[in-house]
């Protein structure tokens, strides 16, 4: 299975879900692979902090200079493995290919100023994609880095309601400091502080992507 974070902008947030995801998702005895195509390798290198730590169980985490090796990969995808794919925040065939394979696109967006013309910038691309497959790409979007006291998102749900290619995930993940702190130590946010308003988020969204796959 195929978990594909994506979204053309970078810095919001794409590197620290995946993250969160994989190793939630290892701790529950699923066979996880990270795939790291950020040109950033923040994934690769997380993990490698990570490796330190004697208690806390590495990932695996792939990484691949061309298109056609990336394809091979996915081509070995199988219902054992879920490979929680972070394409980086730029267009370009690597995304195309993960967005185009996928089980699930999750794309997060913010409060913050500009997101609505980021998210109908990437509906551009997910229009040419489905053109291509010959079926409607949709993506799920995860409400990600949200003021914890206010946020005006209105206009934005608004735009998400009308798109043929983007549904509103229940999950939301407001702006928290552990974020920031547990990747630091190679850790996911549960990992860090299981009691935590993060950890419990994070929780929330590996519940909600269990039941979207399945699984």
């Amino acid at each position: 299975m195929l978990i594909v974070l994506s979204h053309q902008k970078g810095g919001v947030g794409k590197s620290t879900i995946a993250w969160n995801l994989a190793t939630g998702l290892q701790n529950k005895k699923y066979a996880i692979e990270l795939v790291d195509l950020d040109v950033q390798q923040t994934l690769f290198y997380t993990n490698e902090i990570r490796k330190q730590n004697t208690k806390l169980n590495p990932l695996i985490v792939k990484q691949f200079g061309t298109v056609n090796d990336f394809k091979m990969y996915i081509q070995g995808d199988s219902e054992n493995r879920i490979s929680v794919i972070d394409v980086g925040g730029f267009d370009s065939d690597m995304a195309r290919v993960a967005i185009a394979s996928a089980d699930l696109v999750i794309t997060p967006v913010s409060d913050k100023n500009f997101e609505l013309l980021g998210v109908k910038t990437f509906e551009k691309t997910l229009k040419a994609i489905s053109t291509v497959i010959n079926d409607t790409v949709v993506v799920k979007v995860l409400l990600n880095n949200l003021n914890p006291r206010k946020s005006k998102i209105d206009d934005l749900v608004i735009f998400l309601n009308k798109s043929s290619h983007f549904e509103l995930m229940d999950s939301i993940l407001r702006t928290r400091v552990d974020f920031d702190r547990s990747v630091g130590e190679g850790k996911n946010v549960i990992e860090y502080d299981k009691k935590s308003k993060a950890s419990k988020e994070i929780k929330n969204l590996i519940k909600e992507t269990i039941h979207i796959l399945n699984i």
